[in-house]
């Protein structure tokens, strides 16, 4: 079913000659030396990234004078202390927008519970995290080592700030039969009681109509349908008014969706005034490390995670995390990510993946941050979540792992030089992945990146861009089906960088000059700045049998009814880790159960391999492989023993489940291996 265009140059090389030769026709410098855009037929243009970031981009990071100061104790617990120093800081008057620092010396601070910043102006920072200095050990219950926002501490993953939904009385609504993505001026019906610098509320409806022309009302998974969109949800965009002309209104950031009135009246998009409501605002974090136990754990699992920040105009900088899970969540605005280092020993376990940056807001900038990790999203955005938001020069490393915008329609990300050698770049339609993920991603752009596979998809109505990247165009169908093969998005001189190196920062510098670079530690736009793009890929393990072929199932995530003692010594992915001597098992007692590998994305098969640990014990089973969204019978029986070969007709397969539902002992499976046998006769 998937259907690939190979790109001729190989990532495995060690070097890579990264000439910048090529010239995009979306993006480029003009005859008077200025960008210049190219449009679709609509008039929608690749939007100005460059205000994301701490105050709108191009903002120095502040130094916050110190103000109290925290010793490590050596002690079985120190959150009360560094908190209550926090507190007295919190209480202390702004001054010229903070309040001052909380200084942690260097040492290890053992911290049971989550560090809470919930005053604007207050920096929370440890000393020379480079080197080890300042170290937070989390221990105890599950919680996130350090919380930024009011009451957020315990709030579960997803769009959780609603400030910025808060309209005031005054309402109007769109004009335009059609306004563009990327555009900075509309017309609305009345423009009457709104004023420069007035702070909007933008609402684009999610409407039946939409829903239609997004082929995103017909999901279904194992025969029931699936909601991608509520008709009640709404996509919230802030923006400031620059300049008002009769009924055209002229505003600060560009909008990173499109505006179809065909598609949204009724109700039609609202433009209201912003009520304000109290947010944290201009809060840090820097200069430490976070570390935890590693842990052989699925995420859902995992008792620590890093940062979540609530706030608007935050930062951190210099951090250094290690084995927290889902580490880091922007639930704010305009906030900077500089030079996080994230690290896991262990891949993540089962199907499900954690995200380690998840933008859930908007304006935020990720910069020079590092990943390792396998089986994983490096970064994703949540739903209805509004560019721009922008990843410039990071590097991310991990088998199974990439950036993937999630779930439920998030709009204007820009992938800014980036080097994702083992996984992906992807901005596609997840179907009915989740609970009916669908289209991801519109008006997102991969810019002079390296990765091993891109899926790049234009939505209906929309469009995103790969330029100048290098890496393996792939085509598939949303996911779960097996058709229609959909079309790509626009790849721009693919293989070729284009002369341009950074487009962010191409746009920072023409919006507010080449000092708004320096404010943010880049002495230019120039190659020399993305040393990155020479990261070697790691090492791919497979398993191959000299009959067979290669074990597509091989490493593949896992998910089990069970686990023997709860310990990862029997998990699921022993049964599929190419070794005889380890098995997947259950408890005592367990005789009844299933095993499901996910294959990451649509895998022809016809054969499979099954092996009992400890003798003939299933006495009935099924196997089933996921198929346009259904779950499809490959096969049935009585007996397993220590090698049972299957061959099948040919299907495209998502996922693939054994389900026992009889044993006379606890189960106990120590191969299943999947293979494509090609030039043969299969019965």
């Amino acid at each position: 079913m998937k259907k690939y265009i190979v790109c001729v140059l190989c990532l495995l090389m060690a070097n890579i000659v990264w000439a910048q030769k090529g010239k995009s026709q979306w993006v480029y410098i003009g005859k008077d030396g200025k960008l210049a855009y190219k449009t679709t037929a609509a008039g929608d243009r690749i939007m100005d990234f460059s205000h994301a970031g701490y105050m709108g981009g191009g903002v120095r990071l502040p130094v916050v004078p110190v103000k109290r100061v925290v010793q490590a104790t050596g002690g079985n617990d120190d959150t009360q202390f560094i908190q209550n120093a926090i507190n007295e800081v919190a209480a202390m008057p702004l001054i010229n927008g903070f309040r001052g620092a909380v200084q942690l010396s260097t040492g290890t601070f053992t911290c049971s519970g989550s560090l809470t910043i919930s005053a604007s102006g207050v920096v929370l920072r440890g000393s020379d995290s480079a080197n080890g200095g300042t170290v937070i050990k989390m221990t105890g219950p599950h919680h996130t080592a350090i919380v930024i926002g009011v009451n957020n501490t315990n709030i579960p993953l997803g769009r959780t700030e609603k400030a910025d939904n808060n309209e005031g009385s005054k309402k109007t609504t769109f004009a335009d039969a059609y306004v563009p993505s990327g555009a900075t001026v509309f017309t609305v019906v009345d423009a009457t009681g709104f004023s420069v610098g007035d702070t909007l509320i933008i609402s684009r409806p999610v409407t039946a109509a939409w829903l239609h022309f997004m082929q995103m009302d017909n999901l279904s998974r194992d025969g029931k349908p699936q909601t991608w969109l509520r008709k009640s949800a709404k996509e919230i965009i802030k923006r400031k008014i620059t300049n008002i002309n009769g009924s055209r209104i002229s505003i600060d950031v560009p909008l990173p969706d499109s505006y179809n009135a065909q598609y949204l009246n009724p109700p039609g998009t609202i433009v209201a005034k912003y009520r304000p409501s109290p947010r944290i605002t201009r809060v840090g974090v820097e200069d430490l490390r976070i570390e935890c136990p590693p842990l052989e754990i699925d995420y859902a699992h995992a008792p620590y995670s890093g940062i979540r920040i609530g706030g608007d105009d935050c930062w951190v900088k210099n951090v250094f995390c290690k084995e927290t899970m889902n580490t880091t969540v922007l639930a704010g605005n305009r906030i900077t990510m500089e030079r996080v280092i994230i690290s896991h020993t262990y891949t993540n376990l089962g199907a499900s993946k954690p995200s380690d940056f998840s933008l859930e807001g908007s304006q935020n900038l990720i910069d020079r941050c590092e990943i390792t990790g396998g089986n994983t999203y490096f970064v994703w955005t949540s739903s209805l979540v509004s560019g721009p938001n922008v990843l410039l020069n990071c590097t991310f490393r991990g088998i199974g792992s990439r950036i993937q915008p999630h779930q439920r329609w998030a709009t204007g990300l820009l992938v800014d030089n980036c080097t994702v050698k083992d996984g992906g770049i992807d901005f596609m339609n997840r179907g009915v992945a989740g609970s009916g993920h669908g289209w991801t991603m519109g008006w997102a752009v991969a810019w002079n990146c390296i990765a091993k596979t891109y899926i790049i998809q234009n939505p209906p109505g929309a469009a995103n861009w790969a330029i100048g990247c290098i890496g393996e165009r792939q085509q598939t169908a949303r996911l779960f089906d097996s058709s229609p093969i959909l079309g790509e998005g626009f790849f721009d001189s693919y293989r070729v960088p284009v002369a341009i190196p950074s487009l962010y920062l191409a746009q920072l510098a023409e919006r507010l000059g080449k000092k708004a670079l320096k404010n943010i530690n880049y002495a230019g736009n120039t190659s020399a700045m993305f040393a990155n793009k020479l990261v070697k890929p790691l090492p791919v393990k497979q398993d191959i049998n000299k009959t067979l072929g290669i074990n597509m199932a091989f490493g593949r995530p896992v998910n089990t009814s069970d686990v023997r003692g709860n310990t990862r010594k029997f998990g699921g992915e022993k049964g599929l880790d190419g070794n005889s001597k380890t098995y997947w098992a259950t408890n005592d007692g367990i005789t009844a159960g299933f095993f499901e590998i996910d294959m990451e994305g649509p895998v022809n098969i016809n054969a499979l391999q099954l092996s009992e640990a400890l003798g003939k014990r299933i006495e009935a089973y099924k196997i089933e492989a996921q198929v346009n969204s259904d779950w499809k019978l490959l096969s049935e029986g009585t007996t397993i023993g220590d090698n049972l070969v299957i061959k099948f007709p040919e299907v495209t397969a998502w996922k693939v489940k054994l389900t026992v539902m009889k044993a006379n002992n606890y189960i106990a499976i120590n191969n299943f291996a999947l293979y494509l046998i090609k030039h043969s006769s299969v019965k």
